[in-house]
């Protein structure tokens, strides 16, 4: 059995692989560069490909079948409708949704084929529950994450699977940094000030941490969460 994170070059899926070794499960970390993390094996997968999917959720699963798994691929954009950049468009879907719909199609193929009992997380965001100004494309790619999975987990539970979406407030991160630098030059302030601002808006009046993610996600692919499957969690 090994446990899979895609998306392992970034903040919380590098956390995930930490945590998933921490409980001392084998993992592949998977990106679209093969991550180089000590103690997982990498791997390079385009997950806006259908054909890359297929190939390497195959080859490892006949390695050894996958017990659980965190999609954390993710991109973001910010703007107002009227200013959209289509390509930023068609880039946040093809790698928020898009790469989620190839990933869950090819474990349930996987499951028919290799009966197994499987965990799966898929990473949506505050930001898939509610609407912001100025984050129409990501708000509408992290909605279509939480209906996709709300599906696949009928799908796979007779099959011995689950499934479920995990929503993290503002994570300290990378992303978040970098779309404060967004909001900073649209608002004419600086950075700073709207990190202040995002960490005030939690009612821990701080910034999530990765781990505290990581921790969430690792615990729904365990055995302790087995009556747990097509439900929202927040980590806010």
């Amino acid at each position: 059995m090994v446990a899979v994170v895609i998306g392992a070059a970034g903040t919380i899926g590098d956390a995930c692989v930490a945590q998933f070794q921490e409980v001392g499960l084998p993992v592949i970390a998977a990106d679209l560069t093969a991550p180089s993390v000590d103690g997982a094996t990498g791997t390079a997968i385009d997950v806006t490909h259908r054909d890359s999917v297929r190939e390497v959720l195959s080859a490892l699963d006949d390695s050894g079948p996958i017990s659980a798994l965190v999609y954390a691929a993710g991109v973001n954009t910010t703007g107002p409708l009227d200013g959209l950049d289509w390509s930023d468009y068609e880039r946040v879907m093809a790698v928020n949704l898009q790469g989620a719909f190839h990933v869950a199609a090819q474990l349930e193929i996987l499951m028919n084929k290799t009966p197994r009992t499987l965990g799966a997380v898929f990473i949506s965001s505050t930001a898939g529950l509610r609407g912001e100004p100025g984050g129409s494309v990501y708000v509408a790619s992290k909605f279509g994450v939480r209906g996709l999975v709300e599906s696949f987990a009928g799908e796979i539970a007779p099959l011995g699977g689950r499934a479920n979406t995990v929503c993290p407030g503002n994570v300290d991160s990378v992303m978040l940094t970098r779309l404060a630098a967004q909001f900073a030059q649209r608002q004419g302030t600086k950075v700073e000030s709207v990190m202040e601002q995002l960490a005030a808006s939690n009612a821990f009046h701080r910034l999530i941490t990765p781990r505290e993610v990581a921790n969430t996600c690792v615990w729904l692919c365990s055995a302790g969460a087995s009556g747990i499957s097509g439900q929202t969690i927040v980590v806010d």
